[in-house]
């Protein structure tokens, strides 16, 4: 996905953009990633597997299947004239050209994408409790409708733009058949929203989305907003639950009634931040997936 967004920033470059200081750090290892993926349009899906470890993605893209890479190769290429020797080659399932792609793969990933990885994680985190906090308190549809212009859900169903798919070049939809949809932000692609489908397994139905680049606030700012939103002692109520705890043990934790303590919990938990188990005649209050990534960035 970065080399992607390198070659759909090429006519555009942005000064002291990733794209244009990638641009100056590329390795002569990369070089065949500049004939693999083109400049526009579609380019081969098999070389975005969505894994969170590069080395688990990368032996994904070397047991690329040959069905696969004539399929996607074809798609992908456009220029005029005859594809490149090697380029054919690896189209007809060749494990030496594949493994030119994968090293391609990593040189870029070292000298392009690495030494920006630690701001890229914490634009992650922040993306995904930012988006925690729209899903908690607006659900599905105000989700969708914030991730990207392109995007709305509208009965049940998530649709993009006539102009998203004439951009994206990808198909209007894709069957989930069961599976539900894995949403990754990327802080590297700056184009439309895109899908791919859970195949080969055991990869999931997943969309990209680019992430916004300016949600980079601090601690401070980041709990001033959440007070701002669930309420000074209902966030503060969130916050003591990192620790799991009962009603009165919350009450002990704010200094509040344990009759507020109980109202400000079944808040929470009707917005899927907590969650309530009985042990015994105790109540332990907890946070949720969503409590928890809601969190990750205020603390």
């Amino acid at each position: 996905m970065g080399f992607a967004e390198l070659r759909h920033q090429a006519r555009r470059p942005v000064p002291g953009s990733w794209a244009s200081q990638a641009r100056l750090a590329f390795p002569v290892a990369a070089r065949p990633l500049r004939e693999l993926i083109p400049a526009s349009g579609l380019w081969p899906e098999f070389l975005d597997p969505a894994v969170p470890d590069l080395d688990e993605g990368l032996e994904l893209v070397s047991a690329t299947p040959r069905s696969r890479l004539r399929f996607e190769l074809a798609i992908s290429w456009r220029s005029p004239g005859r594809p490149p020797t090697w380029l054919k080659a690896l189209a007809d399932g060749d494990r030496e050209e594949l493994a030119t792609v994968v090293r391609a793969l990593r040189a870029f990933y070292r000298a392009c994408v690495a030494p920006v990885w630690p701001e890229i994680e914490a634009s992650f985190r922040s993306e995904v409790a930012d988006r925690a906090m729209v899903l908690a308190l607006g659900g599905l549809g105000e989700l969708f409708g914030s991730l990207h212009p392109d995007l709305a859900l509208r009965d049940g169903a998530l649709e993009r733009s006539e102009r998203a798919l004439a951009r994206a070049g990808r198909p209007a939809q894709i069957q989930l058949e069961g599976q539900g949809l894995q949403l990754v932000p990327s802080v590297l692609w700056t184009g439309p929203p895109l899908f791919s489908t859970g195949l080969p397994a055991p990869l999931v139905n997943t969309m990209m989305y680019p992430a916004q680049r300016d949600v980079r606030a601090g601690n401070g700012t980041r709990s001033a907003n959440l007070d701002v939103v669930l309420g000074r002692t209902r966030a503060s109520a969130l916050r003591a639950l990192h620790h799991s705890g009962s009603t009165t043990e919350l009450a002990v934790r704010l200094g509040i009634s344990v009759s507020s303590a109980s109202e400000h919990a079944t808040a929470l938990r009707d917005a899927k931040l907590i969650r309530t188990e009985r042990h015994g005649r105790a109540v332990k209050h907890s946070l949720t997936v969503l409590g928890h990534a809601l969190l990750s960035d205020v603390r």
